[in-house]
Formats: C-alpha cells, sequence, structure tokens
C-alpha cells in the first residue's frame, strides 16, 4: 500500500493530539508534520512532502477557507476538520475530498482515510499504465461500481462535478466516481477537455451546437450549461466567435 503523507492544522493542542493518535493507527500514513497556522504549514506543504492535509477552518491568522482560497495546493488533498458544519458546501465547492464535524469518530475518521486512499490509487491509474503522466492518455481507469472501467477518453461526452464525486457521461455509459474536476483537469487530454462552468468539463470533439448559453453534445439530448466566467473562451476556441 503507498505511502500517504499527512500534516495537521488545527490550533487547537487537544485536536492536533487526536489527529496524531488517529494517523499513528494506521501504518502507510505518515505524518510530515503539525501546525497551529496554515500559514507555518505553508512552506512543508508547498514543498511538495504532503500528500494529505486535515485542515481547520475557524483559526486566528487565517481561516481554512481563505487559506484554500488563497494559496493552489496543487495534488495535496484536503479533508476538513470542523465545529461548524455550515461551512461543508463550500468546502465540497473547493474540492476538499471530506468534511468532518468535530467531535468525529475513529471509524468516521477512518472513511476519510479510505476516500484519500481511493483518490490516490485513482491518480497513479490514470496517469500510470505505461503512460507518461504529462502525457495525454488514450484510456483512463475510473473506479465506479466496485469495479475498475478502463475509459477510453475520446468516447467521453462531458464529465459533471457532483460534489466529493464526479460523472462521466459517455457515450454508452454513465459512471460515477470518487473524483473532483480540478484533479481530472490534470488527467484528461488538455487538448480535447475544457471546463465550461464550475461543474462541468467537456470533450470538445463531442459538442455538436451553441445554443444560447448552452451546448448541445453529440449522441446525447443532455445539454451542458457555460458558466458566466467560460462564456468567452467557449465562444473563441469552440466556435472561433
Amino acid at each position: 500500500m503507498m505511502k500517504i503523507r499527512c500534516a495537521i492544522i488545527d490550533d487547537e493542542f487537544p485536536a492536533r493530539s487526536l489527529l496524531k493518535d488517529y494517523i499513528s493507527k494506521f501504518p502507510h500514513l505518515e505524518l510530515s508534520g503539525t501546525f497551529k497556522s496554515p500559514l507555518d504549514a505553508l512552506p512543508v506543504l508547498q514543498g511538495g512532502k504532503v500528500d494529505l492535509v486535515f485542515l481547520d477552518i475557524q483559526m486566528p491568522e487565517i481561516s481554512g477557507m481563505d487559506f484554500l482560497k488563497a494559496f493552489h495546493l496543487k495534488n495535496i488533498m484536503v479533508v476538513i476538520t470542523s465545529a461548524y458544519p455550515q461551512y461543508a458546501l463550500e468546502g465540497y465547492e473547493l474540492d476538499v475530498i471530506d468534511y468532518l464535524l468535530k467531535p468525529f469518530s475513529f471509524e468516521r475518521f477512518v472513511q476519510s482515510v479510505q476516500k484519500a486512499g481511493e483518490r490516490m490509487q485513482n491518480r497513479g491509474s490514470s496517469s500510470g499504465n505505461g503512460e507518461n503522466a504529462s502525457s495525454s492518455p488514450a484510456c483512463i481507469v475510473v473506479k465506479a461500481d466496485h469495479k475498475s472501467y478502463r475509459v477510453d477518453t475520446s468516447r467521453i461526452l462531458f464529465v459533471e462535478g457532483l460534489r466529493e464525486y464526479v460523472a462521466f457521461h459517455c457515450i454508452d455509459q454513465k459512471l460515477v466516481s470518487l473524483d473532483s474536476l480540478k484533479n481530472l483537469l490534470e488527467v484528461l487530454p488538455s487538448d480535447s477537455f475544457m471546463r465550461v462552468h464550475k461543474s462541468f468539463i467537456v470533450n470538445r470533439n463531442q459538442v455538436k451546437a451553441l445554443y444560447g448559453n448552452q451546448l448541445q453534445m453529440h449522441y446525447t439530448s443532455k445539454t451542458v450549461p457555460i458558466g458566466q466566467l467560460y462564456r468567452e473562451e467557449v465562444r473563441k476556441k469552440l466556435f472561433n466567435l
């Protein structure tokens, strides 16, 4: 089992101690550091020494949410740990993999660890299998329904974000997998796929027509909305408008 390097960011000592104890129970989890503030942790996070962060929200210098918005933590998975449930939706919109509501049990912590393991496995499968991670894979591995599917990227019509899950709408099937649009943008061929909405990525080669603020796709009657921030780029790159 591959190692997952973890960091804890929480201004409260009891919370850091609890997470440290939970992490120590897993041989494949490696603690890279505990920090009272996100800014203290930044050098370690940007140094590529962390795979998974357990991040509190309410902290004196900068909140966990503001930290996620201000700093791009590339290839780092984030689990929010908070006593405030009202931030859950915003957290998932920032591509966190889980939201642990304090006080949380060890069993609930285990679920977060399993999600992190599945995410790392999926990344490895998608960028591996004889392909260079920087190349454009003809196929990606999608884990859904307790199976691993080899999916030809050319047969993907669009991908829809569903909080911590994504739905692959393909020519002949629909697959729901634990992943994020942010991660998929790094895996899918950049010359074929583009984000057109905060919740949608489309295969440019499967776009049939532009209708108002929606895209009509081949092989399906479903349309894909275009977000306001993406309209100009979509019109320019897809239709030369």
